[in-house]
């Protein structure tokens, strides 16, 4: 069975995920559930859980809650957790059969990885939204959409181009960004519009301080050579590396090369160059401002523990991110 969490899933210790979990109680969703979705563990589709509390589902939940709602829409979980299944799926199939990139992903997930697993969970999730709340799938498909366009650009980013600035936010925003945005929104869906609104531009800061927290803690990860590698064959762009290029020109063409021609004694060595460059300050900045953004957005939200929850959840990201 695959577990198909992104490399570095899990951010930096202290992003508070179990208290938040404690919080909305039996609100969050449970392995049993997904299986009962995608299939049991004898099944190639079946989606294996990180061994953590999950965001997507905490966040639905904080979303309802701080929006007022009296229950959880156990359906709405599954679908953004499902979906972002869907968005690994395919991020790791990108890349030609029996390339690099898809020798990567197969060691990583220790299964085959395939368009069709990836469009299976699309779809799953698109049936259950339409036979529990169809007013939904209006959301659902401009994330979908938005997931399309950053597969795009990750696509030009694995023929060595050096990324830019708004490469990175491009990348975070049609990944975690939208996806951690149609949470909130989806948590919310029946509520006051402004406030619904508001929620979702708290996700899309939030997804951008998630996205850092990872980039950050690649650099300290315990394999950060492979992990870096991964990201490069990936398409993905580094905050850090981004940073760190605006900084020293040169940085940017040494991840050039290292893309077009990458091993894990380079990625070694570059890793030292980025943060020697400034790489992880920049992206430490660029995190504290999204989480003050982040926390700007909520002034629409009521007041309730579970605006504080929120709160306290991006901080926490942002601390934890700076630790690493």
């Amino acid at each position: 069975m695959g577990n198909l969490k992104r490399f570095t899933d899990v951010v930096p210790p202290g992003a508070g995920l179990h208290s938040l979990a404690e919080l909305v109680g039996d609100d969050g969703i449970g392995f049993d559930d997904l299986e009962d979705l995608v299939g049991h563990p004898e099944s190639s589709d079946f989606v294996q859980g990180p061994e953590i509390p999950r965001i997507r589902p905490i966040l639905v939940a904080l979303a309802a809650r701080a929006s007022g709602a009296d229950h959880i829409d156990r359906d709405l979980q599954r679908t953004v957790e499902l979906l972002h299944g869907a968005l690994v799926v395919h991020d790791l199939a990108l890349g030609r059969e029996g390339g690099r990139r898809r020798r990567v992903a197969r060691r990583i997930v220790k299964r085959s990885v395939s368009w069709l697993g990836g469009n299976h969970l699309t779809l799953r999730a698109m049936e259950i939204a339409q036979a529990s709340r169809p007013e939904i799938l209006g959301d659902l498909l401009h994330t979908l959409r938005e997931f399309a366009d950053g597969q795009a650009l990750t696509q030009e980013l694995q023929q060595g181009r050096i990324p830019t600035v708004e490469d990175w936010l491009e990348h975070a925003d049609t990944h975690t960004g939208a996806l951690f945005a149609l949470c909130c929104r989806v948590g919310a869906v029946g509520k006051e519009r402004a406030t619904a609104e508001a929620l979702a531009r708290y996700g899309r800061h939030l997804g951008r301080v998630w996205h850092i927290a990872e980039d950050v803690s690649i650099l300290a990860h315990p394999e950060g050579e492979n992990v870096l590698l991964a990201r490069a064959l990936a398409g993905r762009p580094l905050l850090p590396v981004v940073e760190a290029a605006v900084r020293s020109p040169d940085v940017g063409r040494l991840w050039s090369r290292f893309v077009e021609h990458p091993s894990e004694a380079t990625a070694s060595w570059l890793s030292d160059i980025i943060q020697e460059a400034g790489g992880l300050a920049g992206a430490r900045e660029r995190m504290l401002s999204e989480s003050w953004m982040a926390r700007q957005a909520l002034s629409r939200v009521p007041e309730s523990r579970y605006r504080t929850a929120m709160e306290k959840l991006v901080s926490s990201i942002a601390v934890a991110g700076i630790r690493s």
